[in-house]
């Protein structure tokens, strides 16, 4: 199965990451999802400082913040001033000239690869490789679109909401292109299945069917659920 793009699609700049952006894909504020993103951070890697890479309106470096010194890094000079208004305690910035070589000991890249065509996620991934010191670790998210979510949901896809999604590539060629790129594969999985409903029932019968494997493993927070059997792949990778 070949990467795929959101209907309409098209690449995002800068500016395009602003407060109406936010507000229409909810993701503006704080969001259970980026407590299991700061605790499989914590379990799985072996500690900071932390960077989190394209980190929006900055609540997971927030939390990262807490674990230890942390950095955020985002195109958007909106989102990075709303950042810094969220995340006090780290450094953000909008330049990855400014990243210290070997200064990371772990990275997030929660939704990001997606919005990038391949030749510009492999100098994101060049990046990476810089900025972590050897040997250093990131959590890696992004849609699939070889999923269950997306079987069950069709073209209502919640990975098709979003039109700078330009690069939806299946979980397995997600991980050749990381691969290819230099990192080490350490763990995969998924967020499971959260975007209910998936049919006609109402939103909690329908959350009771599809929805508790991915909340016990949010209660957990361990990587549990196998690739494949929800709505983005999960990876951690370790840099050479």
């Amino acid at each position: 199965m070949s990467a795929e793009q959101a209907p309409g699609s098209h690449e995002g700049t800068g500016d395009h990451y602003d407060a109406e952006y936010y507000q229409g894909n909810g993701q503006a504020g704080d969001r259970p999802a980026l407590r299991l993103y700061t605790r499989l951070v914590a379990r799985y890697t072996d500690g900071g400082p932390y960077l989190d890479f394209g980190c929006g309106t900055g609540h997971l470096v927030r939390r990262l913040s807490a674990l230890g010194p942390a950095w955020g890094v985002e195109l958007s000079e909106w989102s990075a001033r709303t950042a810094r208004g969220n995340a006090p305690g780290a450094t953000i910035t909008t330049s990855t000239d400014e990243l210290p070589t070997d200064g990371f000991g772990a990275l997030t890249a929660i939704h990001v690869l997606e919005h990038l065509d391949d030749a510009t996620a492999a100098d994101v991934l060049a990046t990476w490789r810089r900025v972590l010191r050897p040997g250093g670790q990131a959590l890696v998210v992004m849609p699939d679109p070889a999923g269950r979510g997306r079987r069950l949901a069709g073209d209502a896809w919640m990975g098709f909401a979003d039109p700078t999604h330009i690069n939806l590539k299946p979980h397995a060629e997600w991980a050749a292109f990381l691969r290819e790129h230099g990192f080490t594969v350490e763990r995969e999985g998924t967020d499971g299945l959260w975007d209910v409903p998936y049919s006609r029932r109402p939103k909690l019968l329908d959350a009771a069917r599809y929805a508790v494997p991915g909340f016990v493993q949010f209660l957990a927070g361990r990587m549990l659920l196998r690739p494949g059997t929800g709505e983005s792949s999960m990876f951690v990778l370790r840099c050479p």
